[in-house]
């Protein structure tokens, strides 16, 4: 069985807020590639005008966001 990288962040990967479970952040793309650290932009799931742009570290940090899979 092929296991992915937990720390690679890809165009897909799905998370949710630590403090908010049910909202559902799709990543659509790559950031800012001036910045030291690597960025993120996140669309919300059903709700593709929403945007944000994320750092990885943000992103890979437990205490803020949590990668969930495709079944969720």
């Amino acid at each position: 069985m092929l296991r992915r990288n937990k720390n690679k962040i890809e165009v897909g990967d799905r998370f949710v807020k630590s403090d908010d479970p049910k909202t559902v952040w799709v990543v659509s793309g790559r950031g800012s590639s001036v910045a030291p650290m690597p960025h993120y932009k996140v669309v919300q799931e059903g709700y593709m005008s929403r945007m944000r742009t994320l750092a990885e570290n943000v992103l890979l940090d437990p205490d803020y966001y949590k990668r969930i899979s495709a079944e969720n």
